[in-house]
């Protein structure tokens, strides 16, 4: 399970009870994927939208004393936020996180040894069990430096402005759930509203530090248009994915149909984007005798076509983003090392895109060469 110096994503009873009754769920898909038909209509995974969502959902309502509880705590956080001159959307990714990890409750339980509003793990770094339930210290935790421990903060993150509201979540929490943050947007506006919070103020979206990373703009960017949940277009980045992925050999038979063998970490990713991503045509063992160091022949590589040539159709070029997004934002339990598409190249090290030259044996002009009819993923 990939966790680097962030939460679980899981919290409290009920959180914990609809997330057991997704994973038999999803272990009852991964059963049956393989008869799905090619080219299904409609992703059932949109880039930046929770698992099956084609919109940004809402929470259940609350009573009202609960409602009230919750407004007390993010007045604390948002209170934090203030003193340290950070932005509203810094107190709305904040308030979306805890609603997600806590249901914005400082919760002395959690998975394995989370506790408090944002589930921080001693473990991890994060302070000490009676540390983490002061919410003002959760807080400050939370929004990082310069008074936090050790795992990176919100102001932390290059970049985290301009990243879509769930990515910012996801960048300091490092969840095995890494798109259950936008679903909560709605609920913590509400609350802030009961709060008298104004998620709009401007602000030092870094709280004082220096931004050294050159391209990384410091001001206070737009949100990616990812939070909308649509189907528009653009790629996203984020930041470095750690792991442990040990190596693998290839004894399954790949089941895309090649008559190849892959690795089983890479017949579980078909598996996953078959079912999140309505079984788009893939294509993954290959002799590739013409470059015998690929992935391909190692069965560590799919790739996934698109249906044509994205840089002559707005609507291909934005399915090739959206399987492109899905693959970044779940690398960190996947296992994805790097992936191709439209003239770039993705590290899984790096967490960025950079132009790609072809590797001296591909033409990068060209559709295939380029990476602009398929996306490449290629696995640890």
């Amino acid at each position: 399970m990939f966790m680097v110096g962030g939460s679980s994503g899981l919290a409290g009873a009920r959180s914990v009870a609809l997330k057991a009754a997704g994973a038999v769920a999803l272990v009852g898909l991964l059963g049956v994927v393989t008869i799905l038909p090619f080219g299904a209509a409609g992703d059932r995974f949109v880039a930046g939208c929770p698992l099956g969502d084609t919109g940004r959902a809402d929470d259940p309502p609350v009573d009202a004393t609960m409602q009230q509880r919750q407004a007390g705590f993010a007045k604390i956080i948002d209170n934090v936020a203030v003193a340290r001159n950070l932005p509203g959307r810094a107190t709305l990714v904040a308030l979306m996180t805890a609603l997600q990890e806590s249901q914005l409750e400082n919760i002395s339980y959690g998975d394995r040894d989370s506790v408090g509003l944002f589930q921080q793990r001693p473990s991890a770094g994060w302070g000490t069990v009676e540390q983490i339930l002061d919410p003002t210290y959760a807080a400050e935790a939370f929004f990082g430096r310069p008074k936090a421990p050790s795992p990176p903060g919100l102001v932390d993150i290059d970049g985290w402005p301009s990243m879509s509201y769930t990515e910012a979540a996801q960048a300091v929490q490092v969840s095995a759930f890494p798109n259950a943050y936008a679903r909560h947007e709605h609920a913590a506006r509400r609350i802030a509203a009961v709060a008298g919070i104004d998620l709009d103020r401007p602000g030092d979206p870094y709280g004082g530090r220096k931004v050294t990373t050159p391209g990384v703009p410091s001001g206070d960017e737009t949100v990616s248009a990812l939070d909308n949940c649509d189907e528009g277009g653009g790629l996203i980045s984020g930041r470095p994915v750690n792991g442990v992925w040990p190596p693998q050999q290839a004894t399954i038979s790949d089941p895309t149909g090649t008559g190849g063998m892959v690795t089983p970490r890479t017949a579980a990713w078909i598996a996953l984007a078959r079912t999140n991503l309505a079984s788009p045509a893939m294509s993954c063992w290959d002799a590739h005798v013409w470059n015998p160091t690929s992935d391909h022949p190692k069965g560590k590589a799919c790739d996934v076509f698109v249906g044509g040539d994205g840089r002559r159709s707005p609507a291909v070029r934005a399915k090739g983003d959206r399987i492109a997004n899905w693959t970044i934002q779940t690398a960190g339990t996947t296992g994805v090392r790097y992936l191709i598409w439209y003239g770039k190249i993705w590290s899984a090290r790096t967490g960025q895109w950079k132009p790609y030259n072809g590797g001296g044996i591909y033409d990068p002009s060209n559709a295939t060469g380029g990476h602009f009819d398929h996306v490449h993923v290629s696995l640890y």
